[in-house]
């Protein structure tokens, strides 16, 4: 299979799914199969299948060569996975064309941060690949209700990264149930409305490690106070990379939120500089949808100081992205600060 851009079918939707087509280029799923007759069958799998997708870190793309270009951006793994991860189950693993697959959760680690430096906005593309090892989940009458994924990163030939990530793939009709009833549930309880106090200022570009203003996609901090900091979603005038889909916000929107959040409450409570740090690990795990239309805020709380095994400063950061006081993601990264 080949993962091109310009002519790939869009993403399913829902807030946990991983965003939209963003990525540049052309990537290659190559599959790996078991056997050779169980290829040959061309029979909907009902064990682990192993991918490899193959291509190039990107050099042009509106956000993830936007920043001081320190480091390759870590959501380039993120959305390798939302490329591939609805059309393997539908292809190879008998899961109807008509059920959409949402991510629910996801985890990325970085095991050798040197790999994933960049020498500048000269840099040249890289060969990058991911493993990927597929195991069906909740199987009923020989269908998974949905997958979980297992994924290692390799840039220019280097390990450098392991994931996990799950997703479920829904009816048709329960999905449009469930988005209306949450969309009805958020709309029904207007005392647990929860806004902004006045007007929002975008975060210093420089203190969430991007350069393009459009690609800022959370508020100055409304409340900070002793490694804790409050800050809202900005959903008009950010780079359309950002579109979501049926009104909602998309999930590469909330991953780039928590990821600027994060940089942001390590460098208030610690000093870490971004224009030098990276998220190490990031786990997040998608607990509803969140509305466009609808004020999102993001808490962070930074942990104590540390470092890594090689002297790094590193700071540990729990978020929690509410909407209307109803949570929508929960997330635990580490800032880490290159020398």
């Amino acid at each position: 299979m080949t993962v091109d851009n310009g002519t790939a079918p869009p993403p399913a939707v829902g807030a946990p799914a991983l965003g939209g087509r963003v990525l540049s280029g052309t990537r290659h799923l190559i599959h790996r199969p078991p056997s050779r007759a169980h290829y040959a069958l061309d029979a909907p799998s009902l064990g682990e299948e192993n991918f490899t997708l193959v291509g190039a870190t990107p050099v042009a793309h509106p956000l993830f060569n936007d920043g001081p270009a320190h480091f390759h951006d870590l959501q380039i793994a993120t959305e390798t996975m939302r490329e591939i991860g609805e059309f393997v189950g539908h292809r190879y693993f008998g899961v109807p064309e008509d059920r959409p697959g949402l991510f629910y959760r996801f985890s990325l680690d970085l095991t050798d941060l040197s790999a994933w430096r960049s020498d500048g906005r000269c840099d040249g593309p890289l060969p990058m690949a991911t493993r990927i090892r597929a195991r069906p989940a909740n199987v009923v009458a020989e269908v998974p209700r949905g997958l979980d994924f297992h994924l290692e990163v390799t840039i220019d030939d280097r390990p450098c990264a392991t994931g996990a990530a799950g997703l479920v793939f829904l009816m048709p009709k329960l999905y449009r149930r469930h988005l209306e009833h949450s969309r009805q549930a958020l709309r029904a309880a207007p005392e647990l409305d929860d806004v902004p106090d006045g007007p929002l200022r975008p975060a210093h570009a420089a203190e969430v490690g991007r350069r393009t203003p459009e690609n800022i996609v959370i508020s100055e901090p409304t409340d900070a106070s002793r490694g804790h900091i409050s800050t809202w979603l900005l959903n008009s005038g950010v780079s359309p990379v950002f579109t979501g889909e049926e009104g909602q916000l998309s999930g590469l929107h909330l991953l780039e939120a928590l990821r600027q959040t994060s940089l942001l409450a390590a460098g208030r409570a610690h000093g870490l500089d971004a224009v030098r740090s990276t998220l190490g690990g990031l786990q997040v795990h998608f607990r509803g949808q969140a509305e466009g239309d609808l004020p999102l805020r993001c808490v962070a709380v930074a942990g104590p100081l540390g470092r890594d095994a090689y002297g790094r400063p590193t700071v540990p950061v729990t978020l929690t992205l509410t909407q209307r006081r109803r949570a929508v993601a929960e997330a635990r990264t580490c800032v880490v600060q290159d020398y």
